[in-house]
């Protein structure tokens, strides 16, 4: 019997043994296959193998162990039937089943393919079109400012014609400017025209009197051409042709010679900018011109100005420009025809009395309309006189492609019409629509079309790639599972005839209640592990989604949340860092408005990107930008959307730059993006606590950091991660290898690469980069400054647009300053009419004094009027008369014109001491660290605590407008090598302040022209004013001189006697010298401000410094070369002036934390320069040689080159021959 039991219990494992073998075989087999098929595959082979609960017998009781012997005798033969009938009738399903599994894959696999070709392909169009229309806004709104600049700068011209012959009593057409290139010239390069011309109205009855006129006043072609070339002389006789003019007007006859003139009214050419090759061009009679015949009687009926057709230029070659020039007169070109009146805008009763005609080059005003990066936009500029021409955009070139409409008809559905150019008649009044209609004068509007090689940067075979794939992945399925099918049922054959030879011994071992209870708890832990990993991404989601925990989640005990912290991995992401390079030396001659202003104005552009890519914005940290992709949704194409997304935000930072630059100042346009990516997983989470956040983790946020910080402006730098990404996408062309290496702090050599945006301002740097650097010591910003003189060449074309922005930003700051002047006036209730406007004559000095002699020890400023501080009403209330807004920008404009070209001593440098003016006098007037009682004490505290200067706006105004007109006129030599060459200035300054003191007068003078009378009475009212307003404006600007010893004493006594413990004076005396005394070396203070701000930008503006002297040294007006001293003397400067000077802004307490501010920048340049000086100037020196071999190489000048002194690397020129017939 024990045999017997031990053998059948033999029988039974073994049997159990075979089956768990063989299934567990199956199931592994199973899951190493795709789920779809193993689900198959296990139907097929549980049905296989489902006889074997057929011949089991079940029991209500769990615990019975009994089998029914008899019953199941009974029922054998019975059950061998059934389950037969049963297989084959399964079998039959089975295979039903098997064809429609195999004929869905396959089915399913065309479908899928289709799908998800139309799906990439459906993306990557929108997101060209998308950025197609990014461009095409951009077109719009540049192509409108520069246009509107250039006809801004005719007009303006066209004021200063009418403004002139008013203060010379003079009358049309009698009338000339003498320094036409300078205003001209001005006017010319504002407006981006090759040619500008003035042609007066002359009538039949003046015609004799204007030949003789015109002969004896054609000296301005002499002057101008002095203006032109610096007074060199052998320039002049090179380049220009000489004689004398053509008294005569005349025109060409049929023949093409000269003739007497006929056309009526008579339009001679008086004034050119550049001036004339030949002389012979002057009195030429442009009424023969058939274009100016049908032009003129509709500018003069709309008073406004008018645009030729396109017309064939090339022969002003051998008149206006000299044939030798490198002048292109190819490509289209229309005139410019702007009227001149005889009386200012606003005037009644006034009349055309000329011209100011200007070559209009299409070329120039369609350039610097995109970003570098941007390629294969096309422009089709059509006007209603029937023409068209073509352009291609490659970023800020813009090629001529040839006349007529040249697009391609394939992209007619996507053209974009812009008409709001600037230069269509649509907004004009109905003389101009008339006339534009009949084809009297030409309305300009552009065409714009993508091309295939805009497309080709947004499309790739990808989808192709990817639907072949998909199509060969489900073939690849089909394949497996039949070969998986065909294995499975032979193996099933052998297992189901194992399997019924032990079919009794399985089903009394394994009842079926009990398997199907172990099978229900194992599916229930798998559910259960799904819910709670299902449930920290949705709990994750929701914080996204509400902005913050759920109230259960912030739930604690002593130490711990009660609940799981709200976290999870994410695989598959991608990182951006982009970081605003040159923002810290940017923002350190800010005010914190304007600070906020930018980076508001920016990252809300950045964030409106981020949703229209489905980009997810992390945070924000000082400067620095991080976004995710990946997350919280997961997503295929985070690489690609990643970097779509940062060239977007790359584009939009080229355009708000260059428009913000009106309203933040100088530099602001300079600023740019540098960006880094990188692609792995990271955690992301909720830190909770009293301001919870969300936040990633891991190395790929330092790796990606890391990509940011060791980059280069402009640039968008990636590592080898998410380039393998790119590449797998398809996006190959996307980038390039960094042919640097990258050393990054932690992480070692790494292989970076840059996506293809263009090209970029800066340079990729060689040698090894590193990240261990910290924050302040950007690699990016100290080439961008070190090889900024290198990019004067690159630069030199926007430097026109970016001094019209400079403009409009000084006037900006002016005009605010108006308003509160106004404001104050009407709320002490002075605004009304007066019969005797103060003149000129009421400051005018003794016959043989100087500006110099005006300097006052005090200026006595208003005394607090408490009725009128309870009155004071918001400037923003104020509408200034449009007179008056128009008459100081050009005042502004012509300020600007009158600066010249020195590296230094520049309208930006100008610029850069207004700001800084403005920005310590919104420190004066609301200091931070006064506490006020209350609202109404307010006033009255910052009065008595400013000595004054709040109180009075008529001395804000002053200060601003002396810092914009310290330098105007400044030669770029100082004023010991002035007097040394006995100038025609020093010696009538006395040899004293000579450049400052001639600032003053050109400035002023300029001010008392008529043309500005609307603009004096803004300024000032009564006599006590324009008085205290002269005296403000001679003590800032005289302040400046900083070289002068004894003026320099007699300003530390003055400081010393008002700031002395005990000084005598009385409290008014005191009051008034203080507030002189500040105001002299806030002005001081401004003027030397780079030294008290950023490193970098103390950088720049010593690096132009250095420039200026070098030139003056190497033309022979300086005797040391600025090498020799540069180091030293900069130490000395720190130790003797700036820092003193710095100490006294904080000591006089009127400027808030903006003294500390500047106290610290000084000292810590100062020691920067220690550390670095002498690598400094090696820099310098090397970067200041490149520079001028470079220019005098262009005109043939042999330079000799000497090694740098005190042992500093590089070489300078210090020695030019100049051959016969070279020019210097």
């Amino acid at each position: 019997m024990n045999v017997a039991n031990a053998a059948a219990n033999a029988t039974v494992h073994a049997a159990s043994a075979t089956v768990n073998a063989t299934v567990n075989v199956a199931n592994v087999a199973m899951r190493a296959t795709l789920k779809p098929l193993a689900m198959v595959g296990q139907a097929l082979f549980t049905s296989g193998i489902g006889d074997f609960d057929s011949g089991m017998i079940s029991s209500d009781d769990e615990d019975s162990t009994v089998f029914d012997v008899e019953g199941e005798g009974r029922s054998r033969g019975v059950d061998a039937l059934t389950q037969t009938l049963m297989a084959k009738k399964e079998t039959r399903g089975v295979n039903i089943w098997r064809a429609l599994v195999l004929l869905s894959l396959l089915a399913a696999g065309a479908t899928t393919s289709v799908f998800a070709y139309k799906i990439l392909n459906d993306e990557a169009q929108e997101d060209f079109e998308y950025s197609y229309e990014l461009f095409v806004r951009t077109i719009e709104d540049v192509g409108a400012v520069q246009i509107m600049n250039g006809l801004r700068g005719c007009a303006s011209l066209a004021e200063q014609m009418a403004a002139n012959a008013l203060a010379n009593n003079e009358t049309f057409p009698f009338v000339t400017l003498q320094d036409f290139e300078l205003l001209g010239g001005h006017a010319r390069r504002l407006s981006r025209l090759d040619v500008l011309q003035y042609t007066p109205i002359v009538e039949e009855a003046d015609v004799e009197e204007w030949a003789n006129y015109s002969a004896l006043n054609q000296g301005w072609i002499e002057r101008s051409r002095e203006l032109a070339t610096g007074g060199d002389s052998l320039l002049i006789n090179t380049v220009y042709e000489g004689g004398n003019i053509n008294p005569d007007i005349w025109e060409r006859g049929e023949s093409g010679s000269p003739i007497r003139a006929v056309n009526q009214p008579l339009l001679p050419i008086w004034h050119i900018s550049p001036p004339p090759y030949s002389p012979s061009i002057i009195n030429f009679n442009m009424m023969s011109e058939l274009f100016i015949q049908r032009m003129f009687p509709v500018v003069q009926a709309a008073s406004s100005f008018g645009l030729s057709e396109v017309l064939d230029v090339s022969r002003l070659r051998s008149t206006v420009v000299s044939p030798d020039s490198e002048w292109d007169e190819s490509g289209p070109h229309s005139i410019l025809l702007v009227p001149v009146f005889d009386k200012l805008t606003g005037a009644e009763g006034r009349k055309m009395s000329g011209l100011i005609q200007g070559v209009f080059p299409w070329q120039k005003y369609l350039e610097n309309l995109l970003p570098n990066g941007v390629e294969g936009v096309m422009i089709v500029l059509e006007n209603s006189c029937g023409q068209a021409f073509t352009y291609i955009l490659n970023g800020a070139n813009a090629t001529y492609l040839g006349e007529g409409d040249l697009h391609d008809s394939d992209w007619n559905s996507m053209k974009e019409r812009l008409v709001n150019t600037g230069l269509g008649f649509s907004d004009f009044d109905e003389v101009h629509q008339e006339q534009a209609a009949s084809g009297l004068v030409c309305s300009y509007w552009f065409n714009v079309y993508p091309t295939n090689q805009l497309e080709s940067q947004y499309t790739s075979n990808l989808p192709i790639v990817v639907a072949c794939i998909v199509a060969g992945t489900f073939f690849l399925m089909a394949t497996t599972f039949f070969m998986y099918d065909r294995f499975v049922r032979k193996r099933n054959a052998k297992v189901v005839k194992a399997a019924t030879q032990s079919n009794k011994i399985v089903e009394s071992l394994f009842p079926s209640n009990v398997r199907d209870r172990l099978l229900a708890e194992e599916i229930e832990a798998e559910k259960r592990e799904v819910e709670q990993q299902q449930g920290t991404q949705t709990r994750l989601k929701n914080y996204l989604a509400n902005d913050g925990p759920a109230a259960g989640d912030m739930e604690t005990d002593d130490i711990m949340y009660k609940t799981q912290p709200i976290a999870d991995l994410f695989p598959e992401t991608s990182i951006l860092f982009a970081d605003i390079a040159g923002f810290t030396a940017w923002s350190s001659a800010r005010e914190p408005s304007q600070v906020f202003t930018l980076l508001e104005t920016v990252y809300r552009a950045f964030d409106e990107i981020a949703t229209r890519r489905r980009v997810f914005k992390v945070e924000t940290v000082g400067d620095c930008y991080v976004a995710a992709t990946g997350l919280p949704e997961p997503r295929i194409d985070h690489a690609v959307a990643m970097v779509r997304f940062a060239k977007d935000c790359m584009f939009k930072m080229q355009v708000l730059t260059r428009t913000l630059e009106v309203s933040l100042g100088p530099d602001t346009a300079d600023l740019a993006m540098r960006m880094g990516i990188h692609s792995g997983p990271v955690t992301a989470g909720v830190l909770r606590g009293e301001r919870s956040r969300f936040q990633l983790f891991g190395d790929t946020m330092n790796t990606a950091s890391r990509m940011e910080s060791t980059g280069i402006r402009e640039h968008i730098q990636i590592s080898q991660d998410t380039a393998d990404l790119l590449v797998a996408a398809g996006k190959n062309s996307w980038i390039r290898p960094r042919e640097d290496v990258v050393v990054a702090k932690g992480k070692g050599e790494m292989q970076t690469y840059f996506v293809q945006v263009g090209k970029s301002k800066g340079s990729e740097r060689t040698g090894t980069a590193t990240a261990s650097m910290g924050d302040e010591a950007d690699v990016s910003e100290v080439s961008e400054v070190s090889e900024e003189p290198l990019e004067e060449e690159v630069m030199k074309p926007t430097a026109s647009a970016k001094i019209a922005r400079l403009i409009d930003w000084n006037v900006d700051v002016l005009i605010r300053l108006l308003k509160t002047i106004v404001a104050h006036r009407r709320s002490k209730g002075e605004e009304k009419a007066r019969e005797a406007f103060p003149s000129e004559e009421d400051f005018s000095r003794s016959d043989g004094t100087t500006v110099l002699d005006e300097v006052v020890e005090q200026i006595a400023l208003p005394e607090f009027d408490q009725a009128a501080a309870k009155e004071q009403m918001s400037p923003d209330k104020v509408a200034l008369d449009a007179a008056t807004e128009t008459q100081l920008y050009e005042y502004v404009a012509a300020i600007a014109a009158m600066y010249r070209d020195n590296p230094f001593h520049n309208f930006e440098h100008a610029s850069h001491v207004t700001m800084s003016v403005s920005k310590l006098m919104s420190r004066i007037v609301a200091p931070s660290d006064l506490d006020f009682q209350s609202a109404a004490a307010k006033n009255a505290e910052l009065h008595d605590h400013t000595y004054g200067i709040t109180s009075d706006p008529l001395t804000q105004f002053a200060c601003v407008l002396s810092a914009l007109i310290h330098d105007v006129d400044h030669t770029g030599v100082p004023n010991t090598q002035l007097v040394k060459e006995n100038t025609r200035i020093a010696a009538y300054y006395g040899g004293r302040s000579v450049a400052e003191q001639n600032s003053v007068d050109v400035a002023w003078d300029l001010l008392f022209d008529d043309h500005y009378e609307k603009l004096r009475q803004t300024i000032y009212t009564t006599k006590e004013e324009l008085q205290r307003f002269r005296k403000l404006v001679v003590n800032s600007v005289m302040a400046t001189d900083i070289m002068d010893k004894e003026l320099k004493a007699l300003r530390n006594a003055r400081w010393d006697r008002a700031f002395a413990e005990g000084a005598m004076d009385g409290y008014l005396s005191t009051v008034n010298r203080k507030a002189t005394i500040v105001i002299e070396h806030l002005i001081q203070a401004s003027d030397v401000a780079h030294t008290m701000q950023h490193w970098h930008i103390y950088r720049k503006w010593n690096a132009k410094l250095f420039e200026e002297m070098y030139k003056a040294y190497v033309e022979g007006r300086a005797e040391k070369n600025p090498a020799d001293f540069w180091y030293k003397g900069e130490i000395g400067f720190f130790d003797f002036y700036i820092i003193p000077l710095a100490k006294k802004l904080k000591e006089c307490g009127v400027f808030g934390v903006s003294s500390k501010e500047y106290l610290n920048y000084a000292e810590r340049n100062r020691k920067e320069w220690e550390m670095r000086g002498q690598e400094v100037v090696s820099e310098l020196i090397e970067n200041v040689n490149k520079i001028y071999q470079s220019q005098l190489a262009k005109v043939g000048i042999e330079v000799e080159a000497l090694e740098a002194p005190q042992g500093l690397q590089g070489a300078i020129p210090t020695n030019i021959t100049i051959d016969a017939g070279q020019i210097t």
